[in-house]
């Protein structure tokens, strides 16, 4: 599920043009295949969406799963209505799934302000208290609609689809094998992994300082950079000195930060990168890069720690304000100005 709390995003929807202009906005991408609820009166309104099964996989199961997935998070959060699209091209599952979820919205009492049923060039109101209108096919194109034209020029509006930024955070060939030369030439292997205290506090304390000057210039990595980076937060406390530096005011600083060197690592040192940026994506609002890293990071590590606890988060829809950032990465660690 993608979840998308979006703190600084605030768009006045009048019909139903606006709800399809405002879902590429919220979501960062075009809908194709999916469900995308939108919530209204919860403490901390957000919107979330998933992949729109196939009539011939929609076991009773499946739409129960899919209207838990979307709903608990609305109902913990005290949302009290719902806006709910489904964008397909095989009308019978949008409709079979809207069922269901219309039946779990009464049982737990949200009102659905209007459910649209999306193809490419189509919608049709599913919810129109007229039978007949339900079936009318209306002509929709937001291409050029305000919400989306602003999101364009705002970089908010990137993607066609999905597939396209899961594709963004796939290796670049020619940055990996330079970033492999720079990790050969610097000998690292030869070192090891910090795993003493003195060396995990001497390598965190660089990463502590490196990224909070790249953060802070907007700079990039050099590929010598990046490859040291990149072995010692092998160690998750090293890694933990970068983590530390993600809040919501250094958010897209690192977003950008932490895209590149995901795209730039080899694939054995994929995974922290693509938890750190993850995590910066939550905090920068955008859920769908935060899921499309989590699944990066664990198609390079399953089990990687810090992505399976940033998708309980995504998951809960938890919003990015409960997050202070600033923690103490050395805690326990020994320091050397102590050491007379």
């Amino acid at each position: 599920m993608t979840t998308t709390p979006r703190p600084t995003t605030r768009l006045t929807v009048r019909g139903s043009d606006d709800l399809l202009a405002a879902a590429p906005v919220l979501l960062g991408f075009w809908p194709e295949q999916d469900v995308v609820l939108m919530t209204f009166g919860a403490r901390h309104p957000f919107h979330a969406r998933v992949d729109l099964p196939p009539l011939a996989a929609q076991r009773p199961a499946v739409r129960r799963e899919l209207a838990d997935v979307l709903l608990d998070p609305a109902r913990r959060h005290g949302a009290t209505h719902v806006v709910l699209l489904y964008y397909s091209d095989e009308p019978a599952a949008a409709e079979a799934v809207h069922r269901s979820l219309r039946r779990a919205c009464r049982r737990l009492g949200l009102v659905v302000i209007t459910a649209l049923l999306v193809d490419r060039t189509h919608y049709r109101d599913l919810e129109h208290p007229d039978p007949d209108e339900r079936h009318r096919r209306c002509p929709y194109d937001v291409a050029a609609h305000p919400f989306v034209l602003e999101a364009l020029v705002s970089g908010r509006l990137v993607h066609r689809s999905r597939s396209d930024l899961v594709a963004s955070l796939e290796p670049d060939p020619v940055a990996v094998a330079a970033v492999a030369a720079a990790l050969l030439a610097g000998r690292y292997a030869d070192a090891g992994v910090p795993t003493s205290g003195r060396a995990i506090r001497e390598a965190g304390e660089w990463v502590h300082h490196a990224v909070h000057d790249l953060v802070a210039d907007g700079a990039l990595p050099a590929d010598a950079d990046l490859a040291r980076l990149l072995w010692v937060m092998q160690s998750v406390r090293v890694r933990d000195a970068a983590w530390a530096h993600i809040t919501g005011r250094t958010a897209l600083a690192h977003v950008r930060l932490w895209t590149d060197a995901v795209r730039r690592a080899p694939e054995t040192l994929v995974a922290a990168p693509a938890a750190l940026l993850g995590w910066a994506a939550w905090q920068a609002g955008d859920g769908a890069l935060a899921w499309v890293a989590v699944d990066r990071c664990t198609r390079a590590e399953p089990g990687y720690r810090m992505a399976d606890q940033l998708a309980v988060i995504l998951q809960g829809a938890v919003p990015p304000q409960t997050w202070e950032g600033g923690f103490a990465w050395d805690r326990g660690l020994p320091d050397e100005r102590r050491i007379s």
